[in-house]
């Protein structure tokens, strides 16, 4: 890391360091948004599984009254009403909680790979900047090498006064360079920390792949999430079919009156029943929106299977392309450098220019930009591929 994204990092308030990927990804998590408010729905699910399971689906009423009428006649009235469950509601009510609370840990985690794949592509970018600005800084102490050299032979009389400003055009053009690399590198470390408020990268990034394995996909968690909320989609619906008419409601009533003034009071204890009227003009619309939340459901399952399965074939098809790359940017690594050690000789001997060697030098660092580019592209298509296959950090 260069001094000046070091400097950027100890300027910045409340940031800590991550050890691993895996710590990162759970600070990213412990950050997100989505991710917190999904744990809270955790305790929402819980409670809706608690008042499933209640004995009855609602809290108990209590009604009073009084009614007074000539000759001192008098009434008191004490009501205690409560809904009842319907034949099967209760069970659907437990079991629509019970797939509530699947469905949010199976989006939790479906979040999580979400945040672990924002990481990955955020850690590529500032492997490849923290490389840009090493390897600029490099070429920097090598042009400033030749620079001097160059100034000392000049001053023998060795080389023409123009080749000195020629490497001193090289250093300049390379310390823009390095000034440009530092910013991309300052950059992609302010993203790091916004997505995950960790003020240094991991010290290990580099991910093995993951074997490939038919039982790993059925369990992605993208997949599970979408699976989830089929089951949660059907629950709603059955629970629908199993509500067909409002709570019916049991109440029991006490009365105490007298017929006139003077007259003892009676006591009498009515038991009622009420039983709302079903109809398709409630139950239709119902209906209705439950299995459109269920067709729906099962579209995004299907979309995410196919959105999956190309994203799978794609990553796959990159690593190999990848592998391809960096195997050539060896091999043209390899031939530049060799090509530059032959060039120096000559220039080291006077029977080439400075511009000769410049030339092959620019096409060594490149060469060796190449390398470096195609290394960390390679590293990052085996975390594309294992973020396809569904692989937490």
């Amino acid at each position: 890391m260069t001094q000046y994204a070091t400097l950027f990092l100890i300027l910045l308030p409340g940031l800590a360091a991550a050890a691993t990927l895996r710590e990162a990804l759970d600070a990213a998590v412990e950050r997100a948004p989505q991710a917190r408010g999904l744990e809270a729905g955790r305790e929402e699910a819980a409670a809706h599984r608690y008042a499933a399971d209640r004995l009855f689906p609602g809290m108990p009423a209590l009604g009073l009254g009084q009614r007074e009428g000539e000759g001192g006649k008098r009434e008191f009235e004490l009501e205690l009403s409560t809904p009842l469950w319907l034949p099967g509601q209760r069970q659907a009510s437990l079991a629509l909680a019970d797939a509530r609370i699947e469905e949010n840990a199976a989006a939790y985690a479906a979040r999580r790979w979400a945040l672990a794949g924002d990481l990955r592509n955020l850690l590529a970018a500032a492997q490849v900047a923290k490389a840009e600005v090493e390897l600029a800084r490099a070429r920097l102490e090598n042009d400033r090498r030749l620079a001097d050299e160059v100034a000392r032979r000049v001053a023998a009389g060795d080389l023409a006064r123009a080749d000195a400003l020629l490497a001193r055009g090289e250093v300049l053009a390379t310390e823009s360079a390095v000034l440009e690399a530092d910013s991309r590198l300052t950059r992609a470390l302010r993203d790091y920390r916004v997505l995950t408020g960790l003020a240094v990268l991991p010290t290990e990034v580099v991910e093995t792949l993951a074997p490939r394995s038919a039982e790993a996909m059925t369990q992605h968690p993208a997949l599970d999430s979408a699976r989830r909320n089929v089951e949660l989609a059907r629950a709603g619906l059955e629970l629908t079919r199993r509500t067909r008419r409002d709570a019916p409601e049991l109440g029991v009533q006490v009365q105490t009156a007298r017929d006139v003034s003077g007259a003892d009071y009676q006591n009498s204890v009515r038991f009622g029943l009420r039983i709302p009227f079903s109809g398709e003009a409630r139950n239709r619309p119902l209906l209705a929106a439950a299995n459109g939340d269920l067709i729906r459901a099962e579209a995004e399952l299907a979309q995410a299977t196919a959105e999956l399965e190309n994203e799978l074939q794609t990553a796959q098809a990159e690593l190999a392309n990848a592998e391809r790359a960096e195997e050539l940017a060896r091999a043209r690594r390899q031939g530049a450098t060799e090509r530059l050690r032959l060039m120096r000789r000559g220039f080291d001997l006077g029977e080439l220019s400075l511009a000769q060697l410049l030339l092959a030098r620019g096409l060594a660092n490149e060469a060796e930009a190449a390398t470096a580019r195609a290394g960390l592209s390679l590293a990052a298509a085996r975390a594309r591929l294992n973020q396809a296959r569904g692989v937490l950090p």
